[in-house]
């Protein structure tokens, strides 16, 4: 292959992306009009040809400049990754439509599938909660786990069969350049190092919160626990973009007058619930969707949301498409986003921004603290559960998934819910190193900045230059480049 060639396919992949940022913020507000992945990526398109492929590959290994190899690697990788997704879209269509058309029955009221988390968060009644787990079992056996395995059995085959690779953990070690085995270890040697830190603080909290011991209590319980609402007094929605804006402007950014950042918190009933990042441009164009349900839950997601956004309007539109538009790792990027969620733990910006008393932002701080280490733990459960899972190949066995998640955490996990509870690309590992690098950032704007860095202007310059160049650099290269440190697992009090 040319490089005249090489640089028309790294272009059609840059436009196709963009097409399909458009389809999922289309999809995100109920306007995708039936328009589905096929549409944008046929299975004629050259992006999945098997001979393309092979001459990337071949491209790569000929490399002798590392950069350059990285850079080729990347679209490579983003091929294997459109032919993955254009082998299971059919599947991935259907799932889609049951999620957006099936309906959960719970003492009469209908409640849309879409719907069940913020529904279980907002559930008071453990009975309720019962009921609802229920229902999610039945729909899950009969409905989503067909789909969801024969997808699995899919993803297998290609990267088996078409691709050379030993299995879907072989292929996405490759591409995050990374050993599954020492994170494995890593994982393990955390669960244990903060076991007695975790159910100290998890069992009391739980059982004030919900009345039953932790150990009685399934998923359905643990959503209910985690929707944080005592504070909700002061985090009204018609508060969210004050919030927000007082928070960035403080970094230099004044969310009034740039205009590449597109806020939508609308709670149009035909939006979906799940709160997104849709960068279209990178950078000049980036969505943050999110359908509130009112209180601290939408500020963090909004936060969530907006780290990213920061993070992707940062990057320098001189950069190359290999840099802005692909990667071999998201965790640099949820790096940030994690970063400005993890303000709701700053006592500081509590006090400063959403206008808690002293004694109150100590109080959630230190619960928003257990529930970090909560999720951490769960992601780590997660991994460790989806591993094992396809280092055995055997996709109907669920064992794994309740056990791992148990050990994790402490609540009972539901066998019929592993597979909707799975991430593609084994993306839990990416939350849980991505929490690690946030912990990692914001000790290093502490030591430089205080703890109130989100009001100096300094602080969002150095943030900018982080993100400068896009996703050239791993998150253990942006740690060592920027922070002076290395990536580590991060610590509690």
């Amino acid at each position: 292959m040319n490089e005249a060639d090489y640089l028309r396919i790294v272009n059609f992949i840059d436009e196709t992306h963009r097409k399909l940022a458009r389809l999922a913020l289309d999809q995100s507000v109920g306007a995708a009009q039936g328009k589905t992945f096929s549409d944008i990526v046929p299975l004629d398109s050259i992006l999945l040809s098997e001979a393309l492929i092979s001459d990337l590959r071949a491209m790569a290994a000929s490399e002798s400049d590392a950069e350059r190899k990285d850079m080729v690697e990347r679209v490579f990788i983003a091929c294997m990754d459109l032919s993955i997704e254009a082998e299971t879209s059919s599947l991935a269509d259907m799932f889609r439509f049951y999620m957006e058309k099936g309906r959960m029955v719970v003492q009469g009221e209908k409640i849309p599938a879409l719907e069940i988390v913020p529904w279980l968060q907002n559930q008071d009644s453990f009975e309720l909660r019962e009921e609802m787990r229920k229902e999610i079992g039945i729909f899950s056996r009969a409905i989503l786990n067909p789909i969801l395995l024969s997808i699995l059995d899919i993803l297998t085959r290609t990267v088996k069969e078409k691709f050379g690779f030993r299995g879907y953990a072989d292929y996405v070690e490759n591409k995050r350049n990374s050993s599954f085995e020492d994170w494995r270890n890593e994982f393990i040697k955390f669960l244990s190092d903060t076991d007695d830190q975790y159910f100290s603080k998890a069992r009391p909290w739980v059982e004030e919160r919900l009345g039953r011991p932790l150990e009685d209590l399934n998923r359905s319980h643990a959503l209910r626990l985690l929707r944080i609402d005592d504070f909700d007094k002061y985090f009204a929605k018609n508060s969210l973009m004050e919030f927000v804006h007082k928070t960035f402007i403080g970094l230099g950014l004044d969310l009034a007058r740039q205009k590449d950042i597109m806020i939508d918190i609308d709670d149009s009933p035909e939006k979906t619930p799940n709160a997104i990042c849709i960068p279209v441009d990178l950078p000049g164009e980036i969505h943050v969707m999110l359908k509130p349900v009112g209180g601290l839950v939408d500020l963090e997601a909004l936060l969530h949301e907006m780290g990213h956004a920061f993070f992707l309007r940062g990057f320098s539109a001189k950069s190359p498409v290999e840099h802005r538009r692909l990667c071999r790792s998201s965790a640099l990027d949820e790096t940030f986003a994690f970063l400005f969620m993890q303000l709701i733990e700053n006592p500081v910006w509590l006090r400063d921004i959403a206008k808690l008393d002293t004694s109150e932002a100590d109080e959630l701080s230190a619960i928003v603290g257990i529930k970090r280490l909560l999720l951490i733990r769960r992601h780590i459960g997660k991994f460790l559960a989806e591993m094992e899972l396809f280092q055995n190949v055997v996709f109907k066995d669920s064992s794994c998934y309740c056990k791992w998640l148990n050990r994790a955490t402490g609540f009972n996990y539901e066998p019929d819910g592993y597979l909707i509870d799975m991430d593609p690309d084994f993306y839990s590992a990416e939350y849980v190193w991505a929490w690690a690098g946030a912990d990692l950032v914001q000790q290093h704007l502490y030591d430089e900045f205080g703890t109130d860095w989100f009001r100096k202007p300094e602080a969002g310059d150095f943030l900018r230059q982080i993100s400068f160049e896009g996703r050239k650099n791993s998150l253990e290269d942006a740690l060592s480049k920027f922070c002076a440190t290395t990536l580590r697992m991060p610590k509690f009090s």
